[in-house]
């Protein structure tokens, strides 16, 4: 019995690691670029229940923010993003319709805006 939970347990976290994502393209992107970099700006996606940002080196004291079109607050945070990862936010309890993830740190901000169906 142990066997086949353990076997269950491994599945779904092997799926929660491999889901497809989706990449969230910014309506907005004010971080700065660094000088011969293309982009230093943290990325956007999602799967079914959550949203991710990744980002190539760690961004610490970062605010996450979830809002719907009519600027309802669903999610808030100041967060550290650490660098090759993806940080997961779960959007599973929303109510299904679009909305807006900010991240920001200190002047650096990217807008994207995601649905949940």
């Amino acid at each position: 019995m142990k066997k086949v939970l353990f076997i269950l347990l491994g599945m779904l976290f092997c799926h929660t690691l491999y889901a497809e994502k989706e990449k969230v393209d910014p309506v907005d992107d004010g971080w700065e670029k660094k000088q011969g970099r293309n982009n230093t700006s943290p990325q956007l996606y999602q799967d079914e229940t959550y949203v991710y940002i990744y980002s190539e080196k760690q961004l610490d004291n970062l605010y996450i923010g979830i809002t719907d079109m009519q600027g309802n607050i669903y999610y808030e945070e100041i967060s550290t993003v650490s660098s090759g990862i993806y940080y997961p936010i779960s959007i599973e309890l929303l109510p299904q319709g679009m909305y807006y993830i900010s991240i920001i740190q200190g002047s650096n901000y990217v807008v994207g805006i995601f649905s949940k169906s």
